[in-house]
């Protein structure tokens, strides 16, 4: 590979796939970095005539400053070729993402994972149907995920890669009421289908999360993030935050179990401190620290006549009227 070829591939990847863009100068130095050093104009120049002979790489030039993309369907660069390994993890990828990934997230790797299925079905190893051989089920009814806009997505994702700052237009669900917010974003978090946007919120206290699908526009800023100094994102999901937290102490929690339902919990503890012991009526007791949420309850109501709770008294007072209310609906 000649020189000027070399220098043309290494300047073809360093081009981000749209609505991301780079400059020509941006470009320069960064082949300046890797050893070919050259100028802007010859970089120009290059782009100009590649642009020409390849479908998808174009000039945006509808805002300074201008920059080059490709489009969001363009072909992957294939240099040098994938391996059948690669192009398995990818396919392995496509093929569990539905329980990790918005269809937004998975549209930005459709490229690669188009790629990833012409070299399966070129090579003639097991590996080709190893897909086929393993399977998730996830736990509970499955849900569509709901529709994301692609350029909010692109956004946010883009502020919270380079802790940017982001204002934010969002419609909230519980009254539906459309805001503006100055957000922080902390992270992102996957739950059945649906991707939160963990921030905080210029004026505001507390951390939040934000559905990335009621989110009706998105703008980076300039401004860096403000990250509370002892904010850890495992910390705060293991917390129990994204289970809709109604206080901030746990419950000491006591329930009656039939023994099928006590079998699957031995096996899958609600907490660290779960203990199981049996009783004299033949069911199983379980006491256990665990978080106070919504979760818990719906879990709860979900076992019907496997589960009786004994304690605490509020938890099991909220439970019983619940299900007096759902067996009121069901008269004769």
């Amino acid at each position: 590979m000649t020189d000027t070829l070399l220098r043309q591939w290494l300047m073809l990847r360093h081009i981000p796939r749209y609505p991301r863009k780079i400059t020509a100068q941006a470009l320069r130095d960064r082949l300046a970095d890797q050893g070919y050093p050259t100028t802007e104009r010859t970089v120009q120049r290059d782009l100009l005539r590649l642009s020409g002979e390849l479908f998808g790489l174009s000039l945006d030039d509808r805002s300074r400053p201008h920059g080059w993309s490709w489009d969001r369907d363009a072909t992957q660069l294939d240099i040098p070729g994938m391996e059948p390994q690669t192009a398995l993890a990818f396919k392995l990828a496509e093929h569990f993402s539905g329980q990790l990934m918005a269809p937004a997230t998975l549209n930005a790797l459709e490229p690669y994972l188009q790629r990833a299925a012409d070299v399966l079905a070129d090579t003639a190893s097991p590996v080709r149907t190893w897909p086929d051989k393993i399977h998730v089920v996830p736990r509970g009814q499955t849900l569509i995920a709901p529709n994301i806009d692609p350029d909010i997505l692109e956004t946010v994702y883009a502020a919270l890669f380079n802790d940017r700052q982001l204002d934010a237009r969002y419609q909230r669900r519980y009254d539906g009421a459309i805001r503006d917010y100055r957000l922080h974003p902390l992270g992102i978090v996957f739950r059945d289908g649906v991707v939160y946007l963990i921030c905080t919120r210029t004026g505001r206290d507390g951390v939040v999360q934000m559905a990335l699908h009621r989110m009706q526009s998105a703008s980076a800023c300039a401004e860096a993030v403000e990250r509370p100094a002892d904010f850890d994102l495992m910390a705060y999901v293991r917390a129990g935050a994204l289970d809709f937290q109604l206080s901030a102490e746990p419950l000491a929690l006591e329930l009656l179990l039939e023994p099928a339902t006590a079998v699957h919990l031995e096996e899958t503890p609600l907490s660290e401190t779960q203990q199981l012991e049996d009783t004299d009526d033949g069911r199983i007791r379980l006491t256990a620290r665990v978080a106070d949420t919504a979760q818990l309850r719906w879990w709860l109501l979900g076992l019907g006549d496997q589960v009786e709770v004994n304690g605490p008294p509020a938890l099991r007072g909220d439970i019983a009227d619940r299900l007096a209310r759902a067996l009121s609906r069901y008269p004769g």
